[in-house]
């Protein structure tokens, strides 16, 4: 399986184009495309620094490792 995360132009058709990699041979293959928003309207995302003991105060319940009802028949 080969992953190419590609930005697609799209014109007023609905027609894209994509040049694959030369690895990918001539033949049936399947493909799966996700579609997101347009890259134009993405806002960026602001990296903040991470500070000594910006978790104080959390906690993880003491069942935190129990197994869950929900799973029951499943775990048998």
């Amino acid at each position: 399986m080969i992953t190419i995360e590609e930005t697609l132009v799209v014109d007023a058709e609905g027609h894209a184009m994509l040049t694959l990699p030369p690895s990918v041979k001539p033949g049936a293959h399947r493909a799966v495309l996700q579609i997101e928003d347009e890259v134009a309207s993405a806002p960026e995302k602001k990296r903040v620094a991470r500070k000594a003991g910006s978790l104080k105060g959390f906690w993880m319940s003491p069942d935190f490792d129990a197994p869950l009802e929900d799973f029951r028949e499943y775990m048998e």
